[in-house]
């Protein structure tokens, strides 16, 4: 089993990704081992320069680690981060060459929007050299798309998700922006098999035991919902 299998493995039996955007490579590691024990994915993303050295300094001190990779826009930091062995590739948009570079190297890509399902969906078959069945069955880490984002001040857009997984059946949907413990109950009951991201989960670093809290908070709703 490839990392790209394994975490999505992980991701698809927790459900929960918490999105890290460091302020120095100590808040990654601190993170990792704060929520890893919990089963809940990390995701660094990147802001700054931080998140290329934390995603390194996690992989140095724990190299079996299952980690993604956030907000990554452009080709050479989907090459930076994979070559430093991040298990999945998280972008705020569909971007072709991004998906391309994790394609190659057969690393799971959850390209993110409030459309473009169907196209970099079309984009991995051709690019693997196969349908969409075999795409799914296949490589099922790469039959998921991140709606993004999922709430704002104004608007819920999880309601799409029903729609898009009616061409798309069981395609996997990571739920990223404006999730909060406040909402997450309606969006897990909209969508039960989901995955949901937040930036909560990691923000009292400087805390291990409240963001614990947190944690087992979130996993608390989802595990009521199933």
């Amino acid at each position: 089993m490839n990392k790209s299998a394994a975490i999505f493995k992980r991701i698809k039996e927790n459900r929960l990704v918490a999105i890290l955007a460091p302020k120095g490579t100590d808040e990654c590691v601190k993170a990792y081992e704060v929520l890893n024990p919990l089963g809940i994915t990390l995701e660094i993303v990147f802001r700054s320069e931080i998140a290329a050295l934390g995603i390194k300094a996690v992989l140095d001190k724990y190299p079996d680690a299952l980690i993604l990779a956030g907000t990554v826009m452009t080709k050479r930091l989907a090459e930076d981060s994979i070559s430093k062995g991040v298990a999945g590739i998280v972008s705020a948009d569909y971007i072709p060459e991004v998906l391309e570079v994790c394609v190659s190297n057969d690393i799971m890509c959850v390209p993110g929007g409030l459309g473009d399902v169907g196209k970099q969906l079309v984009k991995k078959a051709k690019l693997y050299g196969c349908d969409f069945a075999e795409l799914k069955e296949k490589y099922p880490y790469q039959w998921v798309y991140k709606l993004f984002p999922t709430v704002t001040a104004t608007n819920s857009f999880f309601g799409i998700a029903k729609a898009w997984k009616g061409p798309y059946k069981d395609l996997t949907i990571f739920y990223t922006g404006g999730v909060s413990v406040n909402n997450l109950a309606d969006i897990v009951k909209n969508d039960p098999d989901g995955v949901f991201c937040g930036s909560a989960l990691a923000r009292k670093i400087d805390n291990p035991q409240e963001m614990e809290k947190t944690a087992e908070e979130w996993l608390s709703i989802i595990y009521s919902k199933n």
